[in-house]
């Protein structure tokens, strides 16, 4: 790859969810000045921990470069990408960005927030984004530690590459995903059994809704109550497949997810 440019690291098992109860939501936010420091952090940790099962002592070092890392001349780098920052709790948790040609150059989690979704939400604002920019596919140089997430998003390995940094010389993957899906749907019930179990879609619905609709990708959300009192009429429809399935990743391990985990869902989804 071109000096300057790393390759990209990403949750190695965004499948792995954080099943407490009370796991805070991943938002997805515009990058700014003051992010500076801890996206750096992230980047450091994420090569030096995540990336070091894959790589030899050597390769991290010429590809972290820790010493030759400017907080100043990050930031220009970061804001020149248009980059966003996943945070959790309100704390930065991971990172990414696409430029006006689909390609992805930095895509990083900070480790100990893997496990949390925090890179499904990130692919799939990524790709909404791109979407929304008419784009026909996303590319990016993908490290052999990010290779089987981004497989699983959809990404199909085009080359082996083996770019030189620092002297020294690595592996990583260029790939490529076709945007060519169309929209996505869902339509059915929530079928509760019981009065307690109609109180608790009560309860925590109307987080959920809005959780929901602030999702990228999302372009309708409706939980509503049919004449049974036990019974939910749920309609969804999302952009394209990626954020779609980044919902349902999400929702898994959340709040709504855990209190209604019991109950009754008679769905059928078209588009998938």
């Amino acid at each position: 790859m071109p000096h300057g440019h790393a390759q990209s690291t990403w949750d190695a098992d965004p499948v792995d969810l954080n099943t407490g109860a009370d796991t805070p939501a991943v938002i997805i936010r515009p990058y700014c000045q003051a992010d500076a420091a801890d996206t750096l952090a992230i980047f450091l940790a994420a090569v030096t921990e995540t990336a070091a099962a894959d790589y030899s002592r050597e390769q991290i070092q010429a590809w972290a470069r820790p010493e030759a890392r400017e907080l100043s001349a990050w930031h220009t780098a970061m804001q020149a990408r248009n980059s966003c920052v996943a945070t959790v709790d309100g704390a930065p948790a991971g990172f990414s960005d696409v430029d006006s040609e689909g390609h992805i150059d930095m895509m990083f989690v900070a480790p100990r927030y893997l496990g949390r979704g925090v890179a499904r939400q990130l692919i799939g604002h990524v790709e909404a984004r791109a979407r929304q920019e008419q784009l026909t596919e996303l590319t990016a140089d993908v490290s052999i530690t990010a290779r089987p997430f981004f497989e699983r998003s959809g990404f199909t390995v085009e080359a082996e590459q083996h770019p030189v940094t620092a002297g020294v010389q690595l592996t990583n993957f260029k790939m490529k995903k076709k945007l060519v899906g169309g929209e996505v749907s869902l339509s059915g019930q929530l079928v509760c059994r019981t009065q307690d179990q109609a109180e608790t879609v009560r309860e925590y619905l109307q987080l959920h809704l809005a959780l929901t609709r602030a999702e990228p990708g999302c372009l309708s959300f409706n939980v509503t109550r049919t004449s049974n009192p036990l019974v939910w009429q749920v309609e969804e429809r999302f952009e394209h497949a990626s954020a779609f399935e980044a919902h349902q990743e999400r929702v898994a391990s959340s709040e709504w997810g855990h209190a209604t985990a019991g109950i009754e869902r008679r769905y059928s989804v078209i588009g998938l």
